[in-house]
């Protein structure tokens, strides 16, 4: 992802590399919106170059010749990528857009994201709110519907999701909420219908239900017991529709 300035007269085509850990983006953003091209460049007053599908413009800064100002156009114009960097290297506000519709946007320190990013659908919506640290998803991450309603609410640390997490409905109600622990759900998860009624609590790890679990029906609870890799164990319980003891079944260990 490097954008390296160099003393040769001609400009080189890098080809952009893929992130260095992508999963993490695949339920995100699509790969060309964070792989901004990469090109090393000459250190000159101006920039006018075609290289393989991309158009690339720059300026040099008239007062800190360090640093240029690019524009990248994919050939038929309508993705464009705008920001300066440094000493060969992004640093400061970079944009990507398509269509006169601005895709994301956000800073770039010494060639590494930081601080809040924004995405956008191509609606013009914003679709992602993330927050990088030395190039990797930190702190709080928000994703919105269409509608601009918050879809879904929480925290990565290095990277991977942690600590408590919230998903929404499109009404606003809570869809489940629950934590995770180096990306998988974990512990006590709780998951709501549509109108707000509980509907299943039960404990994880590494995103399946290990532990113990209730089950609910109109939001009253309708049975409870162990479950291990998806087979009952144990003693489970029954419960009517006034929450009333129905049942009991003892299933093998």
């Amino acid at each position: 992802m490097l954008i390296n300035s160099c003393s040769e007269t001609k400009v080189k085509d890098a080809r952009s590399k893929s992130p260095t850990n992508p999963s993490l983006f695949n339920d995100f953003i699509p790969a060309y919106l964070y792989n901004i091209p990469s090109f090393e460049i000459q250190r000159g007053t101006q920039i006018d170059q075609i290289i393989g599908k991309y158009k690339i413009f720059g300026n040099v800064d008239t007062i800190n010749a360090s640093k240029v100002y690019l524009k990248i156009t994919d050939s038929l114009e309508s993705t464009i990528y705008r920001g300066p960097v440094l000493d060969g290297k992004k640093d400061g506000w970079w944009e990507v857009s398509n269509n006169k519709t601005l895709l994301c946007c956000g800073n770039y320190i010494l060639n590494k994201k930081n601080g809040y990013w924004r995405y956008f659908k191509l609606t013009g919506e914003t679709q992602k709110i993330v927050n990088f640290k030395n190039d990797t998803i930190e702190g709080l991450a928000q994703e919105y519907t269409v509608d601009s309603i918050l879809l879904a609410e929480g925290y990565y640390v290095s990277g991977l999701k942690s600590d408590f997490w919230k998903f929404f409905y499109n009404n606003g109600n809570i869809k489940e909420q629950g934590y995770f622990y180096d990306g998988y759900k974990s512990e006590w998860w709780q998951s709501f219908e549509a109108n707000g009624n509980l509907n299943v609590e039960a404990s994880y790890s590494r995103n399946e239900i290990s532990g113990y679990m209730k089950k609910y029906s109109q939001g009253i609870l309708s049975e409870e017991g162990k479950l291990y890799n998806g087979i009952r164990k144990g003693m489970w319980k029954s419960y009517d529709e006034t929450g009333k003891l129905k049942r009991l079944v003892e299933h093998e260990d």
